[in-house]
């Protein structure tokens, strides 16, 4: 067997397979398992070894799961009667916070349904699981479960700790009930305490940081197991042991978290209160102009249709083989392309080595075309209809609040469901954008956060060049360019039509670039020009800004010494460990961290500062929203908040959202700035002003 191991681990295995296989090894040494009679004569393979992994991750789950039955502990509690219950409501309500967890059909939160509800009650010491629709048991209905709790679950002064809040709340209010209170999730203050973690689900965290083994739903029931039907004794220890760790967690990360008072209060002020702002966001959810999509969709088709033969027939004469050339190889294009230029292409990414050739190569130009429209047609346009709620009729993503390291909003599908509707609406091109309309009798307002990173940089280096410019309502941008360009300021700030100007854009992505470390040669294909004049221009723009050059080194200095840097106000950290190595001449892949990390440090305080400023708005927005009828936070989408709000709205209505964009958070003596559009199909907005001249001509 010994050899016959060797030989199957020598072979190309996955990870996954490597640990299954190691896994069969160990135990068949161990005598757990042995091959199965009829097949001892024949030569041990891969394919049988993984044949008995299934065996033997079969009968571990079963002694696991006996393990967790047999070790109940005394205070985890069963209640499926109406007596015991009555007696546990009054137990609740002499606690002053309370964890919870639900346990659902799925992660659909418009479509599947509570089956149960775990509690841990922390003075009475017990941690307890009401079934609502287990299979095979009695029990009380979920009707009348949620009724009688509907008092505890909505009081504000029993506070409530969750781990994933966003998700149990919206789950309660599929059932029409509105879980309040919430203090505490212990998902998002994890990302708070520690960024860098690998995983932050709690089965994950509770062995690194509690010492408990966790056991995973899919490693005890299976993939496609469900809840409901798990037996009752079972289905006990794994719920409340979620409130119980839960808990556990909740009291270990505010240890740690009021050793940093700052961080704590803002976690409690800001973080914890956009939790309800989200699942309100992700609630409302879109409209989609299914007809427009149908033609848009049938037009993309067409001229993918005549591009792709284009292609063909320019391809074809440097096409080796039978076959006709598939465009979407990237072996059979690599070679034809090559040829048909009279250059060899190192590879066929599309950034790095097809664009850059684009102005000299219609050949290439079309098939960046080609690919550009089948990506729209393919991954938007035709996928987008399907993925309608069948429950709700709208459209929903999801709005993580944690989609990156520096705290700021990413949008998606849900990763734990393949046959999720949600998708990613902040990465929506802007010909896909055009299918999401404004419901009837209502518009789209979009107000953005004008150059909110450049007016915290401002902020927060004190550089005098960028907050006079700021302050006397100047686009740093464009003066910038004016002086990099010799142009007039007028001629490189906006185009006509309100876009940027070549020039203006360039020095945007440049001087950003810039300022978070990138190098003179990646900024000299930004700015299209020599690495010795990128060079130059990075030299010529820190002698005009020295106090944002100090402010810059200062950063790296602070993320060498301690390991971190701080956002705003000592809100957030943001950890770069790696900042601290201490790099030996020619150990690349030091130099490589370190450097990395090094430039990270400038990069983490704008836009984590940034990502507060955001936050903070959307609270005040969503609380100006329940103020106003038919008024709603739509969407959040990079340096932009998008409202729904009525049709016949009046210059006082935008007047309030350019105070909300500008006041709610200040960056100091640097004034805030905002644009604003409105539109009834997103993507075809119009100036405030034109709205209004439009109407009064209609």
């Amino acid at each position: 067997m010994d050899s016959a191991s060797k030989r199957i681990l020598a072979m190309k295995n996955s990870d996954s397979d490597t640990e299954k296989l190691r896994a069969v090894y160990k135990a068949m040494t161990e005598g757990l398992i042995g091959r199965v009679p009829s097949l001892a004569t024949k030569r041990f393979s891969k394919a049988e070894a993984l044949r008995l992994w299934t065996d033997l991750s079969e009968r571990n789950r079963a002694e696991t799961l006996r393990k967790m039955v047999e070790e109940t502990p005394d205070n985890y509690e069963l209640i499926t009667g109406t007596g015991r219950f009555q007696a546990l409501l009054s137990q609740l309500a002499a606690e002053e916070i309370i964890a919870v967890d639900t346990e659902t059909t799925g992660v659909d939160v418009y479509t599947d349904n509570i089956v149960g509800i775990s509690l841990t009650l922390p003075k009475a010491d017990i941690h307890v699981y009401i079934p609502v629709d287990h299979v095979g048991i009695e029990q009380m209905s979920r009707e009348y479960v949620l009724r009688e709790l509907a008092p505890i679950l909505s009081r504000e002064d029993i506070g409530k700790v969750l781990h994933n809040a966003i998700f149990d709340i919206a789950m309660f209010r599929r059932h029409g009930y509105d879980l309040r209170g919430v203090v505490w999730d212990t998902m998002t203050a994890m990302h708070v305490l520690n960024e860098n973690e690998p995983s932050f689900r709690l089965k994950d965290l509770a062995p690194k940081y509690l010492r408990v083994a966790s056991d995973t739903f899919d490693s005890l029931f299976g993939k496609n197991a469900q809840f409901r039907e798990v037996p009752i004794d079972i289905a006990l220890v794994y719920a409340a042991k979620d409130t119980d760790l839960t808990w556990r967690m909740y009291k270990f990360q505010r240890f740690h978290l009021e050793k940093m008072p700052s961080v704590l209060e803002y976690y409690q002020t800001v973080e914890v209160p956009l939790l309800p702002v989200i699942v309100d966001l992700e609630a409302n959810g879109y409209i989609l102009d299914l007809d427009f999509a149908k033609e848009y969709g049938e037009e993309l088709g067409k001229q993918a249709a005549l591009l792709r033969d284009k292609l063909i027939e320019i391809l074809t004469p440097y096409h080796e083989g039978p076959d006709v050339i598939n465009l979407n190889s990237g072996p059979q294009m690599k070679t034809a392309l090559s040829k048909a230029i009279g250059k060899d292409l190192p590879n066929m990414d599309a950034k790095k080595t097809l664009k850059p050739l684009a102005g000299q190569h219609e050949v290439i130009a079309k098939l960046l075309e080609y690919r550009k429209i089948t990506k729209l047609s393919g991954t938007y346009i035709d996928a987008l209809p399907d993925k309608q709620n069948p429950t709700t009729g709208r459209w929903h993503s999801r709005f993580n609040p944690m989609g990156t390291v520096t705290g700021r909003f990413s949008s998606g599908e849900d990763k734990d469901n393949a046959n999720s509707s949600q998708f990613n609406v902040q990465n929506q091109p802007p010909e896909a954008r055009r299918m999401f309309v404004a419901p009837l009798g209502k518009v789209l307002v979009s107000a953005d956060f004008k150059a909110q990173e450049i007016r915290c940089v401002a902020y927060l280096s004190g550089e005098p060049a960028l907050v006079d410019a700021f302050n006397n309502n100047i686009d740093p941008y464009a003066n910038m360019a004016s002086k990099y360009y010799k142009q007039p300021y007028s001629e490189v700030n906006k185009n006509p039509d309100g876009s940027d100007t070549k020039e203006r854009k360039a020095m945007k992505v440049g001087w950003l670039s810039m300022l978070y470390g990138t190098s003179k040669y990646t900024l000299a294909e930004q700015l299209k020009t020599t690495p010795d004049e990128a060079a130059r221009f990075m030299s010529e723009l820190f002698e005009s800004m020295p106090v944002l050059h100090v402010w810059i080194k200062a950063n790296e200095a602070f993320a060498e010494k301690h390991g971190f840097v701080w956002m705003d106000k000592q809100q957030r950290k943001r950890r770069l460990p790696d900042a601290t190595i201490k790099a030996k001449w020619g150990d690349r892949d030091s130099f490589r961290q370190k450097n990395r990390a090094m430039r990270q440090a400038t990069n983490a305080r704008v836009q984590g500062s940034s990502s507060i400023q955001t936050k903070v708005t959307m609270i005040k927005a969503d609380a100006c929203c329940k103020t106003r009828e038919g008024w709603r936070m739509w969407g959040t989408v990079h340096d932009e908040l998008i409202f729904e709000i009525p049709e016949d709205f009046t210059r006082d209505d935008i007047e309030q959202i350019r105070k909300l964009m500008t006041e709610s958070y200040r960056w100091g003596d640097v004034a805030n700035g905002t644009d604003i559009e409105v539109m009834r199909r997103w993507g075809e907005g119009v100036t405030v002003d034109d709205w209004f001249t439009n109407k009064e001509n209609v």
